[in-house]
């Protein structure tokens, strides 16, 4: 059994209830970017704004074929059980891919720039996804010890957010994990 709301969420006339905003939120952001999902992930606060309702129609045009999307899931509408069939009920959100396009920082704030080695297919959006081979190096760190690059500890190929990158000198002393701002 999929997902329930009690009421109406979205636009035109939604009840928005934040526990029902909530699972609509979490639903979505299960789904891929490249099914309707969200880009970025919508933030899990139980407010139903212009993002939670963008998100909506995005997936009712990509999921339903809905040339005029109406923002509203209703609690037993087929946007909702489109939602539950692709497996949103169930598990983590999707996991995002880091591409060219990603910002990445060390822990004091530099600017990580990433140098592509080889060809590869287009990741999310068009970009070309990142590999842990790849060269990662930190742009004017000021830190004691200066960060100088990113050594990959925990990486899948492509590289994902949920990787851990640890910034390093240039004699290799780890300095600290480098941030995600953006994918």
């Amino acid at each position: 059994m999929g997902q329930m709301i009690t009421a109406s969420v979205g636009r035109l006339g939604g009840m928005n209830r934040p526990g029902d905003v909530k699972t609509i939120q979490q639903l979505l952001n299960r789904v891929p970017h490249a099914a309707g999902g969200p880009y970025p992930l919508l933030a899990i606060d139980s407010v139903c704004g212009h993002k939670t309702v963008d998100a909506i129609q995005k997936f009712q045009t990509t999921q339903l074929g809905w040339n005029k999307a109406d923002g509203r899931v209703d609690p037993s509408g087929p946007t909702l059980e489109k939602l539950n069939e692709l497996g949103g009920a169930v598990g983590p959100p999707q996991p995002r891919i880091l591409t060219a396009g990603a910002t990445l920082m060390c822990p004091h704030g530099a600017t990580v720039h990433v140098t592509l080695r080889g060809s590869r297919p287009l990741g999310p959006l068009g970009a070309p996804s990142l590999r842990a081979s790849d060269e990662f190096e930190v742009m004017g760190c000021t830190h004691p010890g200066t960060c100088d690059r990113v050594s990959w500890i925990v990486a899948s190929d492509p590289l994902q957010e949920s990787n851990v990158g640890i910034c390093v000198s240039a004699s290799g002393v780890p300095l600290g994990k480098v941030r995600v701002v953006s994918v």
